[in-house]
Order: structure tokens, then sequence, then C-alpha cells
């Protein structure tokens, strides 16, 4: 049923009167009367008897005789579930969009797409000796692998060169990205290689008609391959071959409804549960990723090195001795002189220049320009920002102007900045680099692509636009913003954002970036070589417990709720508690952590003991996230 409380995460047996027989069939909704009330719910399964002995209701109402929930999805829902200490209801949420009546009455016959001949080349694999992981998938075998691709890879043709393969085995193929600009990609090269109507996209952007007919075209069989962002990951795909996610780091995989799956998890343990192949691929490589290579999970899919030196352009860190020995402001300049002449030579030689910062906006951080103390909100304390050269200072919590911002530690009335966007960016650019195009791309206006020719892109990290023939230069500004977050992950992403954009460089250009040379995620960089910096960060995690050698769920709650969920939930044996810390909105947080072979108790214990405070009617829910992206 479709009732998020804990303690009711269990099936209900109802008897199926004789008019209702022909439509109520497993895998369609239902309408069942439960504590008096109307509820929506899901019928898994028909038996000739129960073993309940009480008297049974009787179901109300078909919904539709529509089979929206295949056996296959409802076992990883169930599965999902538990990994997660969530409930059913909330997995099946995810899993089956809202129903839309008029598109399932308009959507097409049952009948599946008569199958076109796929282009199949192999050539573009070859560069990585990995020709026979689609001869695995064109046999219907199990294959897993993890690929680090190339600068300057199509992956999406890769990706859909292995679909294609998988259907020529029968089976079908479920691929997942982070956005829609990845989506629309991955869809113009599954057309090109499966050809017209042997696919569909599957995306919570396209609306509830479009997204509904792409999951009937799915469920019913039409279609052998479903692409998406991770509103694809359970599509109900007839026997499934294979499972793909491009860039598993990217946090957009992370589903932020309850109970909180990542994309990544969901398709191995999809994979896993259906015996399906699994291809996890992109420019930089995880942790998670690293330790299933480390497991015999998978296996890695990497370039030689000659290949890779061949078609990696070469890459200069700021912080080197030569460099400093040149240009002695270079360690502190924001634009040192050797970004500078990269950018020069590339508009130069008529290519396109990528500029990637981490900030968006115009100045979105000011401090006081005679005792350096950060500028905050005398209202809210809220931290000041300037959104354009003639505009007044603002609070960015509140939104109050601060015309006359007086510095609470010397008086000063000064501001300077103290974190430049990307639209200050952008200007500094227009006037280093006169009669050349400057162009910005982030959250206001993401660019889908840049052509071939002199200009100079402004984008921060996840927005950078591709170049058709590739970027003659990328820079990579204001690193110490990436490097010194406070995050555990804050390196692993930071190597991810910058390997991402330097990707988009031509062979023959040139990436810099404003950091040490001696930096681990520098030297990985410029080695393309993110195996060796997640082997290295994984040993690290392992020997301090944390994910992914390590286990952890997150409790967030008033403090009497915490504590409460707590004191009911049994912890298996050697559980640590880390914190209390504080949390927004007057709530603390909790960290549980456990060895990797308790995972499944800990989500057990915490799920049981949330089943125990709805059945009490407990009035402060706490939230339960196992594996959290953020631990601080």
């Amino acid at each position: 049923m479709d009732v998020p409380l804990a303690h009711l995460d269990r099936p209900f047996d109802y008897l199926v009167p004789a008019q209702l027989d022909e439509g109520a069939q497993p895998g369609t909704r239902v309408k069942v009367r439960f504590s008096g009330q109307l509820v929506d719910g899901w019928l898994l399964e028909r038996a000739e008897e129960t073993a309940l002995e009480k008297k049974l209701l009787y179901v109300e109402k078909v919904v539709s005789p529509e089979v929206v929930l295949t056996p296959e999805v409802a076992r990883l829902a169930r599965a999902v579930a538990d990994r997660y200490a969530g409930n059913l209801a909330d997995v099946l949420r995810l899993a089956v969009p809202p129903r839309h009546a008029r598109a399932e009455q308009a959507a097409p016959p049952d009948d599946p797409v008569e199958p076109a001949e796929a282009k199949l080349d192999e050539s573009g694999w070859g560069a990585y000796a990995a020709t026979g992981f689609l001869t695995a998938l064109s046999e219907a075998r199990p294959a897993r692998a993890v690929w680090s691709a190339l600068p300057g890879e199509d992956w999406p043709a890769r990706f859909a060169e292995a679909a294609a393969a998988t259907v020529r085995a029968g089976k079908g193929a479920v691929a997942v990205v982070a956005d829609a600009r990845d989506l629309d990609r991955l869809d113009a090269a599954l057309t090109a290689v499966l050809g017209p109507g042997r696919h569909v996209a599957l995306s919570a952007a396209l609306g509830p008609a479009k997204r509904y007919r792409a999951f009937l075209a799915a469920s019913r069989g039409r279609v052998p391959v479903v692409v998406g962002t991770r509103a694809a990951m359970f599509a109900p795909v007839t026997d499934l071959g294979l499972v793909a996610l491009w860039d598993d780091g990217d946090d957009l995989h992370a589903e932020p409804r309850a109970p909180y799956p990542h994309a990544r998890e969901v398709l191995l343990t999809r994979a896993q549960l259906a015996g399906a192949a699994a291809l996890l691929g992109g420019y930089a490589r995880t942790g998670e990723a690293q330790l299933l290579i480390e497991t015999g999970w998978a296996k890695e899919i990497v370039a030689p090195r000659e290949h890779a030196r061949a078609r990696t352009p070469a890459i200069s860190p700021t912080g080197d001795d030569p460099h400093m020995a040149r240009d002695p402001a270079a360690a502190t300049a924001r634009l040192p002189s050797v970004a500078w002449e990269a950018a020069k030579q590339a508009l130069k030689g008529g290519a396109p220049v990528l500029v990637q910062v981490p900030r968006r906006g115009y100045l979105p951080s000011m401090a006081c320009a005679d005792c350096r103390t950060p500028a905050r909100c005398p209202h809210c304390a809220g931290p000041l920002a300037l959104r354009s050269s003639h505009a007044v200072p603002g609070c960015q919590w509140c939104g109050r102007v601060a015309a006359a911002y007086a510095c609470p530690s010397c008086g000063g009335r000064r501001l300077r900045a103290a974190v430049v966007g990307a639209r200050r960016t952008a200007e500094e650019l227009g006037r280093a680099f006169p009669g050349v195009p400057i162009r910005t791309s982030g959250r206001d206006e993401v660019l889908a692509g840049v052509p071939d020719e002199p200009s100079v892109v402004v984008a921060t990290p996840g927005a950078e636009p591709v170049a058709a023939g590739g970027y003659g230069a990328v820079l990579l500004l204001d690193t110490w913003a990436l490097l010194t977050r406070a995050d555990l992950r804050a390196t692993e992403e930071t190597l991810r954002r910058w390997m991402n954009a330097a990707a988009l460089a031509n062979p023959r250009g040139r990436v810099v970036v404003a950091a040490d040379g001696s930096l681990p995620a520098v030297q990985a960089l410029i080695r393309w070589d993110s195996a060796w910096y997640a082997s290295r960060e994984l040993a690290e995690r392992r020997e301090l417990g944390f994910p992914p050698a390590a286990r952890m769920a997150s409790l967030t709650g008033t403090p009497d709720a915490v504590a409460d969920l707590l004191a009911t939930a049994h912890l298996p044996e050697g559980a640590e508690l880390l914190g209390p810390v504080p949390a927004p909105q007057g709530q603390e947080r909790m960290l549980v952590r456990v060895r990797r072979a308790n995972q499944a108790a800990l989500a057990r214990s915490l799920h049981e003991a949330a089943g125990v405070r709805t059945a009490r009617k407990a009035a402060q829910p706490v939230r339960v996230q196992m594996d959290p992206l953020d631990l601080l």
C-alpha cells in the first residue's frame, strides 16, 4: 500500500472479487480499504489461499489493468528499500511514475518495434583493448567493468555500442546519465547506432504525459533500451542484459527523496539480481568504483599508457619552480602569465578557450578592505554579495541591501572581493581579450555547445559546453575554493571536475591548472591517472574507517527524537556513534558507523526502530539516510 509508515512496510492480503478477477493481475494499480480509508496500492501477487485466519477485505477497485510493476522491478524495489532502511512504498513512488490516463489510452499497441541491424563499430573500444567486453555483451554474459575514458572520448557513442551489442543478444539495456545535456547526447548516439524507435529517453523533465508514454513503451516491451537521468534507474526493461552509468561521482545521481538511493547502487543491485552486465564509465574514478575493482566484482577498462599520452593535452600547473622563476606572482595571481599565454595562443589559432571557475555570480563573497573581516549582513548575519559592478551589496540570505555597511571590527566602509564569481571573471577576461566574444555557462543558462571559433567560455563545474573541435586551452582557476572545502570527498570531487573540463580540450590543446604541481590530485590530472588516485584515496579511507571502506548512517532530527530512535534500535555489534553535530533548524545529526559486513543489519535495525516510533505515533520524525554523500 502507498502508506509511508515504517511499521506498515509489508504486504497485506485482500480478496479479489469476481468482477475484478480479469483486471486484477500482479503489477497493476489498485485501491483498497485500510483503516477506514481508501488508499492506493500495487497488486504484488495472486494466490489461491492465505495463511491468515481473520476475515479479509475485498479489493475496492482496479485503477487500471496496465501492468506497471514488473516482477523484476518489484524485487529490485524491495532490495533497495532494505538497503537504504526505507519503505517499499517510497521506492515504488520513485520507480513507477504517476498514471496519466490519456497517455495510457493513446499509447501505441504492445507490438514491439521491428528490429533494425545495429551499426556496431568496435574500433572505439579498441583503443582500450576492450573488444572482449562487447563480445561478452553480444553473448549475453554478465560482464562487469569500470571504464576510465580518455580525453576527448565520444562516450555516448561507446555507450550506444555497448547497448547495441546487448540488443544483438536479445537483451535489454538501461543507461543512466546525470543531466539533460548528457541525455541529449546519448539519445542522439543511440538513434545513430540502433536506428529510430529502438529506444526511449526517460526523464522527470519530460512532463507527466511524455514520461508516462516512454515508461509504457518500456513496460510493454516495445523498445529494448531505456536511457535517462536517475528517473530511469528503475525502468522496466524486458529481459535486462546491461546497466550502464556515466560519471557515477556526480552528486545528481543521488536521489533527494526518501529513502535517498544512489543511482550507482541501484543499478549495481539490479545487475546482481538480474544477472546482467554492468558498466560504470567516467573520466575520473570514484572510491566506490575502485572498491568494485579491488574486491574483484568488476574489471577495469583503461587505455594503454601510449594511447593515453597521445590523446591527453599538455597539462601544466602554475606552482612549479620553472613557472615561479619566470613569474614570481604565479602562486597568488588569479590568472597567471602561463594561463594568459595559453589562452592567447589558442585564440590566435582560431580555437575557443574554456575557463572553469567554481563559483557562480559576480562577487558571491566580500570582506572589509581594511582588516579583511568577512562582510556579514547586520540583520541576519548572512554573507554580503555584489550582483554586478553597479549594484549595491546585498545579503544572500534575507535579500536586504547594505548600502551603508560599516565593518564591526574596524569601522571601515570599503569592501573588497573575497571570492570572485563567473560573471566577474567574464568581465575581467573581456578586458584582457578585447574583441573576443565572451560567453558564460552556469545555473542561469547552460550552453549545450559552442562553435569552433575564437571565443572565451566561462563556466562553473558541470556546466562546461562541448566545443565542436575541442578547446584550444582549458584554464582551471580558483582551485583553492574546491580543494579546501570541508568535505570528505573534496579532493576526489575536485579531480573529477578538473578531468571533466580537461577532457574537452583537443589533443593539441593545453590545460593550465592554477595549483601546486606537488598535490596528488594535480599529479593524477597531469598523468591522466585517476585510477592511481582512487586507489590511494580508498587506502586512506580504509585506514580511517570512512566510506566506502565502511558503512555509515546519518540520523537527523531534534535531539530528543534522535536519542529516542537510537534507544529503540538494536544496533549491530561494533557500531560506533559519531556526534552529535548541529544541523539546520535547531536539529542535530548523529552518524552511525559499522563494518561493511554489517550494513544490512544496520539498515534493518534502523528501519525496525523507525517502525516502532511510527507505531507509537512519535511527534518528531528522524531522517534516516544510509551512506550519505555529505558526512559533515
